[in-house]
């Protein structure tokens, strides 16, 4: 299937900020099941480009002018593989790397609790019964949290979005020592187009990463578009940066997916 993508994201500052550092990952993966036909990210001027320690495709912006705004245009043609149900390792990531917790991901004692009955015996039946309990004890609900929301108060709150679900998740699973790792990029809906960026985990069963979309309830990657891999959300967040100045900030952000075959 071959997708047509356009993420566009703009910052506006309501005072002049005089230096800015900003990491990008708006690049998606080359990995087997996904081939990238097409992409391009405008930018205000050049930024470095390099990779990371998961292999994710980064971009550094620095500013050394006033601004007021940041804007960027990511856009292009990413074809995937419907029938892959499962990934396998990389190599230079060993997947034991996702056993350990972050400060994001923390294991509560009401999370150990909840997910107890499912990881007596892990299996991807009981991890996807997981899941689908999750989504109900946490209805995906929009503003009930923001990006500094730890697994553990999203999960005291009740609510979230993909990157809550995704923490808890990721959380329980870590305290079972079963590797899991964030996973953030695009999702194709053919009934709704117009999204924001998306993210959802993988767990390591049995030699393979298996996928759990939790705010979808999708256990397998043929609607999604892999653009970053890390522990938790700060490691692929699509932009993260620092400034001098600029005062409050007001962001923009819209993602465009559309099927072309």
């Amino acid at each position: 299937m071959k997708l047509q993508i356009s993420h566009q994201t703009n910052y506006y500052y309501d005072e002049m900020a005089h230096r800015s550092v900003q990491y990008i990952r708006m690049t998606p993966m080359q990995l087997p099941h996904q081939i990238i036909h097409q992409w391009n990210v405008m930018l205000p001027k050049v930024a470095l480009s390099q990779k990371d320690g998961f292999g994710n495709d980064w971009l550094t912006l620095s500013r050394k002018e006033a601004h007021n705004n940041l804007q960027m245009q990511a856009s292009g043609i990413v074809e995937i593989n419907t029938d892959t149900e499962r990934l396998e390792d990389m190599p230079h990531v060993p997947y034991l790397l996702f056993t350990v917790q972050t400060p994001l991901t923390e294991c509560s004692e009401g999370m150990r609790d909840f997910a107890a009955p499912y990881l007596k015996n892990p299996s991807h039946e009981q991890l996807k019964a997981m899941a689908s309990a999750l989504l109900t004890k946490m209805p995906y609900t929009p503003n009930a949290t923001h990006v500094g929301t730890t697994a553990a108060e999203a999960f005291d709150i009740g609510a979230g979005v993909c990157q809550d679900h995704t923490h808890v998740f990721l959380g329980c699973l870590r305290d079972q020592h079963i590797p899991a790792r964030y996973v953030s990029g695009y999702l194709y809906d053919d009934s709704a187009n117009h999204m924001s960026s998306h993210a959802w985990a993988e767990a390591w069963l049995d030699g393979y990463w298996y996928t759990f979309d939790i705010s979808n309830q999708l256990f397998q990657p043929s609607s999604h578009v892999y653009v970053a891999i890390g522990r938790d959300y700060l490691d692929a967040a699509p932009v993260r940066g620092v400034r001098m100045g600029g005062g409050y900030e007001n962001l923009y952000s819209q993602v465009l997916v559309s099927r072309l075959s």
